[in-house]
């Protein structure tokens, strides 16, 4: 499929910058060495495997929200064993991507009506986009935080994104 069978122009600009947001995090996850996939800075928060993890689920339930009209967290079960390796990590993340920007071309002109039901929130269907877009960006912040703690380097194109040394 074309890039360019988006059903509207603001779609086609939201999925370019989320294919960027989605490649920081394909970076970060190609740096880690495998040996720090199950640091955590602290017990309470997951380790890098089960966040990077985390952030391909919560797309899956955004794509569900897409399909559905409505945002569910508790229906996404947790892959758990994708936290073995990076290469399920990624394939599961590339999964996901695909079955996104799927989603989107196929979008009928009542999808792209409707707000998506949160719950006390309503967001038009753009408005919901942006937030997987601010949600990815929050665990890019915490990656960051992530690395500096572990004395990780950090990938060249979240150097010149974040300005990060």
């Amino acid at each position: 499929m074309s890039d360019y069978n988006f059903p509207t122009p603001e779609i086609a600009q939201w999925v370019e910058a989320w294919r960027h947001t989605r490649g920081l995090t394909y970076d970060f996850l190609r740096a880690l060495p495998y040996a720090v996939m199950n640091f955590s800075p602290h017990p309470e928060f997951g380790t890098l495997a089960r966040q990077i993890r985390h952030a391909a689920d919560i797309e899956s339930a955004y794509v569900a929200a897409i399909h559905s009209g409505k945002m569910e967290f508790a229906g996404q079960p947790r892959r758990r064993a994708l936290e073995q390796s990076k290469e399920n990590l990624e394939g599961y993340m590339r999964h996901v991507d695909e079955e996104l920007v799927a989603a989107l071309h196929g979008l009928t002109p009542e999808q792209l009506a409707r707000s998506i039901d949160w719950g006390a929130a309503k967001p038009t269907l753009l408005q919901h986009l942006m937030w997987l877009i601010q949600h990815e960006t929050l665990h890019h912040g915490m990656w960051a935080f992530y690395a500096k703690i572990a004395d990780l380097p950090l990938p060249q194109s979240w150097k010149d994104t974040w300005r990060l040394t």
